[in-house]
C-alpha cells in the first residue's frame, strides 16, 4: 500500500519523513497559526477598550436617571415650591478629590439647617497646586441614596468641566433644593462632591 510518502516508503516504523509529515508542523503552518491568534488577541483587547470606554458615560447616565449611587443630575426648569418651615434638615457638605488630582478643595460652610423648599446656595473654593494648567470636573452625590430623587440641582459648577491655570483659585457656587415631598424621616442629608483630573 502507498502511504504518499515522498521517499517511497510504506513503513511509518523506519521512515522519519512519514513522522515529520504526519505528525510534525511545519514553520510555515506554524507561522499562520501565530499570526492568527494574534490577529484574535489584539481585536479582543480593541473590543474590550472600547467597551470600557463606553462604559463610564453609559454608568453617568443611568446613575443620573435612576439615583444609583447618589448621583445627582442638573434640573433646567426652575422650581417652585412651598417652603415647610415647620421642619429642618441638617445638610451636611463633604468635598474631595480623586487620585492624581492637584487641587485643594473644600466647602465654605460644612453644614447648613435648611427648610424643604428653600434655595440652598453653597459656596466651594478650588485651588490648583501644580504649575501646570488643569482640567477637572466634579461629580456630585447625595447620601443616604434614596433621598437623591428629592435633593434636586439647579445650579452646580459640577456640570461643566473647569479650567485651572496654573496656581489658580476659583470660587465655585452650588444651588440645590429640597423637594417638600421628602418623607419625614430624613432629618439629615449630605452633599459630596468630588474633583477629577480630566486634563489627559
Amino acid at each position: 500500500m502507498d502511504c504518499g510518502c515522498p521517499c517511497g516508503c510504506c513503513n511509518f516504523n523506519l521512515c522519519f519523513c512519514c513522522y515529520k509529515s504526519y505528525f510534525f508542523v511545519t514553520s510555515d503552518d506554524l507561522e499562520q497559526k501565530n499570526k492568527k491568534t494574534v490577529r484574535s488577541l489584539l481585536l479582543l483587547v480593541l473590543v474590550m477598550f472600547l467597551f470600557a470606554v463606553a462604559l463610564i458615560p453609559l454608568y453617568d447616565i443611568l446613575c443620573e436617571i435612576t439615583g444609583i449611587n447618589g448621583k445627582t443630575r442638573q434640573e433646567s426648569a426652575v422650581l417652585d415650591y412651598k417652603i415647610d418651615t415647620q421642619r429642618e434638615i441638617s445638610f451636611e457638605f463633604i468635598t474631595s478629590i480623586g487620585a492624581g488630582t492637584g487641587l485643594a478643595f473644600k466647602a465654605d460652610n460644612y453644614q447648613l439647617k435648611v427648610h424643604p423648599g428653600e434655595v440652598i446656595k453653597m459656596q466651594y473654593t478650588a485651588t490648583n497646586k501644580t504649575d501646570k494648567r488643569m482640567l477637572a470636573k466634579a461629580n456630585p452625590s447625595v447620601t443616604p441614596g434614596p433621598a437623591v430623587g428629592y435633593v434636586k440641582n439647579t445650579k452646580c459648577f459640577c456640570f461643566d468641566t473647569q479650567v485651572f491655570e496654573a496656581g489658580e483659585t476659583k470660587h465655585l457656587e452650588v444651588q440645590l433644593v429640597i423637594d417638600p415631598a421628602l418623607p419625614e424621616h430624613y432629618k439629615r442629608l449630605t452633599f459630596g462632591l468630588t474633583f477629577y483630573d480630566t486634563t489627559n
